[in-house]
Parts: C-alpha cells; structure tokens; sequence
C-alpha cells in the first residue's frame, strides 16, 4: 500500500481518481477546500515539513477556463486584461506545480513518482474552430510550461524519484451535444474521454512497476493528437 498526496481531489477528474486510488492505498488531499493555497510557498512549504512520508504526488490542480470565468464574473475581465489573465494561469498551473514538486522532493525522503497533469492542450494547439470561444493562449502556455517543469525536475532529480506528466484531453461533461460531436469527429476512438481512462496510467506510474519512466509526457487522448 502505498501513500499519496493528491492534489485538486474535488475536481471533475479528481473525485474519481480519489476513489479509485482509494481501493489499494492511503490517500490524502490537498486544495483550497481544505485550507491550503497551493501557489503560497509558505503555506505548500509548511504543509511539507509536517507531512513526509508519502510515497507519490499527483497533481490533479489547476485552473481551467470555467473556473477563471467563475472567479472573475464580476470583475468585467475581457481581453484587455492581459497581464492579470497572464498571472492567474501561470500562478494557478505552473507556480503551485513547481511548488508541490520542489517541497515534496525536498522533504519526503521516501518519495518515489509524481504525475504532474497538463493537457492535451500542452502539446499542441487547440482546435479553434470546436470552439464557440477561442480557448485562452495563457490557459495553453501554461500547460506547455507544466512539460517543461516536470522535464527539469525529472532530469535533475531522476536517480531518486521519477517524474512524469499524463497529458489528457477533455473529460466528457456537460458539454454541448453539437461541441462533442465536433470534437469526437477528431478523436480516433470516435468518444469522448472518460476519468476512467487514466487509471491504467496513475496506476503505472505509481508502482514498482514503473522503474525506468521519467520525465516522459504520457498522452491519453484517443488518439486526438495524431492527425
């Protein structure tokens, strides 16, 4: 049984990697609800100096479009407000990413894995025309920058602990039935994604089995990504 820390737990994605993850180990989360800031050094490095012994960090945070546009609804934010978009994402996906994995190295000494969580969207450009609103440009880089943090951890740290990131494409939601149909004309599976598609993978990367995987971005998209 091993002990993992994840992160974003109340998600879409989250709950269900939480229950799953929950059959065979010992769990623990950690996000806003429960009173930890995660792109707060102070507070990621408190939490870390009093909670070491997990075994593997998974990373399931982060800020999306509906999330942004939730926060900000009565703040006006349109296009010009660049900077403050700018900061928002990257604090939210790439500053609290780097965080988590640098106190996590620094103090579980019996760390073994992190699956850190990007996008599809970190490997490529969306699609424009899918969507009724273009996806944000700092969303996208700020998933690309997630690759790029796991990499230079993976190749600083590699001896010790592997570090990886799973790139998934969209979750099937809510989602307007003409967006999906749209979206499943590009994806080879002909469906959606479902969370249960990732279970293989975390499954993987969080055992024994897993000895030579590191600073690899697994993609789990249906083949979306290779047209």
């Amino acid at each position: 049984m091993a002990k993992i820390l994840l992160t974003g737990s109340n998600g879409l994605i989250g709950k269900k990697v939480k229950n799953f993850l929950k059959r065979k180990h010992q769990v623990k989360n950690i996000d806003l609800k429960n009173g930890i800031d995660l792109s707060s050094e102070i507070q990621v490095k408190k939490f870390f100096q009093k909670n070491k012994n997990f075994n593997y960090l998974i990373n399931l945070h982060g800020a999306n479009e509906h999330i942004f546009k939730e926060k900000y609804k009565s703040k006006n934010i349109t296009s010009s407000n660049d900077e403050e978009i700018f900061d928002y994402y990257f604090k939210n996906n790439v500053f609290s990413i780097y965080l988590t994995n640098k106190y996590f190295i620094k103090y579980c000494k019996k760390g073994k894995g992190i699956i850190n969580f990007s996008s599809i969207y970190s490997l490529i450009s969306p699609k424009h025309k899918i969507y009724k609103e273009p996806k944000s440009i700092f969303y996208v880089t700020s998933k690309f920058a997630v690759n790029g943090v796991t990499k230079y951890f993976a190749t600083k740290y590699g001896k010790k602990i592997s570090i990886n990131t799973i790139a998934n494409h969209g979750i099937e939601w809510r989602q307007p039935s003409q967006f999906k149909k749209n979206l499943i004309s590009h994806i080879p599976k002909n469906r959606m994604m479902r969370t249960e598609d990732l279970f293989g993978a975390i499954e993987l990367l969080c055992s024994e089995k897993n000895n030579f995987i590191n600073g690899s971005t697994i993609i789990i998209d249906g083949g979306y990504s290779s047209w």
